[in-house]
Formats: structure tokens, sequence, C-alpha cells
């Protein structure tokens, strides 16, 4: 009898987390929610019983452009019904037959510049961001994203030697594609499909002048580097102030 409540336990506990989000190409990423949802944008991510959703609530101005990585992956059955749910048309017009051996593509973009967007996000444009950052210690980062494009992009984004996230124009970014040294095509992301998101979280520590400042940011499974907390209030407690 207690090995029958047991697995009667454990399939509860598989189909709760189940509902919640998609594991998109083995590396957990969350399913895209029903609000538009951007790479390198700020919110606060809910985690329900039965599903997730991610709010935007600050839109950084990079005025540096951030470098991404670019992977290319397969879709299999579970990132092309992640892709239909985001997609239910199939706008990107993806041919996918479980069957054939020969599968489509879709596009892993992660940033890769740390330093950098770390970077802008001190400069005085972003303060306001910064300021709400320090308040909010729920605060994440969309750090990585899953998205389906058709054909031409698909070709056009993996024959770039760099890609680079940049400000299109006041609050809306889009892809700059590098090579020779220089941007020979943008990919604005409305011409693109994101069904998957991974996320990241700050990290607070005291800087040289004693002062609570932006040290890290980390994987959403990761923790905070030594003597770094994700709450910025409590990096603030730990600050010696009489120290000379």
């Amino acid at each position: 009898m207690k090995y029958k409540k047991l697995i009667v336990i454990v399939i509860s506990a598989v189909s709760i987390v189940s509902c919640r989000s998609i594991s998109v190409n083995k590396s957990a990423m969350h399913t895209a929610t029903t609000t538009p949802v951007a790479l390198g944008v700020i919110g606060i991510h809910e985690n329900q019983m039965r599903n997730t959703d991610f709010q935007v609530t600050t839109i950084p101005n990079y005025k540096q452009n951030i470098r991404v990585g670019v992977t290319s992956v397969h879709f299999d059955n579970t990132t092309f019904k992640a892709y239909l749910q985001r997609s239910s048309q199939n706008k990107q017009q993806i041919k996918y037959v479980d069957s054939l051996e020969k599968k489509p593509q879709f596009i892993k973009l992660e940033i890769i510049d740390w330093v950098g967007l770390i970077s802008e996000l001190e400069q005085d444009h972003n303060q306001q961001t910064i300021s709400y950052l320090k308040r909010q210690k729920d605060a994440e980062i969309i750090a990585s994203v899953s998205m389906a494009v058709n054909q031409q992009i698909l070709s056009d984004i993996q024959k770039a030697e760099a890609v680079f996230l940049v400000n299109k124009n006041y609050k809306q970014y889009e892809l700059a594609l590098v090579k020779n040294g220089n941007t020979y095509k943008t990919i604005d992301f409305a011409d693109t499909a994101l069904f998957g998101y991974r996320l990241s979280y700050f990290c607070w520590g005291e800087n040289e002048k004693r002062r609570v400042s932006l040290f890290d940011i980390v994987d959403e499974n990761d923790k905070c580097p030594k003597n770094t907390y994700k709450n910025a209030e409590k990096a603030r407690e730990k600050i010696n102030y009489f120290k000379l």
C-alpha cells in the first residue's frame, strides 16, 4: 500500500511540473508567454501551478551593441510543439516531420558579453533601471531565447561572423549581423517567432567606494559569487561603513 501511495505522489508531482513549462533543447527553457518577450529585457517571472508567465517591467537602453552567441538547433517533437503553441498558424512555415531523419532548425541566442551589458546598465541613461533593480530583488533578465525563423533569415544568421543585440529605436531591439567588421544586415524580432527563453538574475556587492553596485548577472539556477547578493538591500547591510 505504501508503494502505491508513493507512485501516486510521484506521478502527481511529474504532472504538476510538466504543466509549468516545456523543456526546450534540454536546457530547461521556459515557453514563451502570452505577452511579448525579447532578449535583453527585464521583468518578473511568475511561476504558477499550471503555467508560467514573464511580465516585462523595464527595457534597458543599450547604446553600445551587446554581443550574443548563436547556436543552430534541430527541432524535435518537444521544441516543435513549443513553437506551435507560440505560433499556431506556423507563420514561419516550418516543415517538421518526425519520421524524416533531416529535421528543420531553429536559432538559440544567448547574451555572452555580460561585462558589456553590466557596463551599459551602469551608464547614466539606465539609472532608472538600476534604481528599479535595487528595489526589486525578484527582477530577472531574459538571457537566452529560442526562436523560429524562415529559411532566408536562418541562412543569413548562420553566415554571420558575429551577431549583436542593438537598439532599433526607443524601447525596441534588433539583431545586427556582422561580417568583415561591418554590419551587413539587421533582423527585426517581429520577423521571428520566439517560443522559449531562459533567465538570469542580478548580484550586488560593495564597490571600491563602499557603495552598492551591480557586480554580476548569473543563471537562474546558479548562486551569486562570494560576497555578492541577489538582494541589493542585503548587500547594503553588509557594508562596513566604519572600515577605514
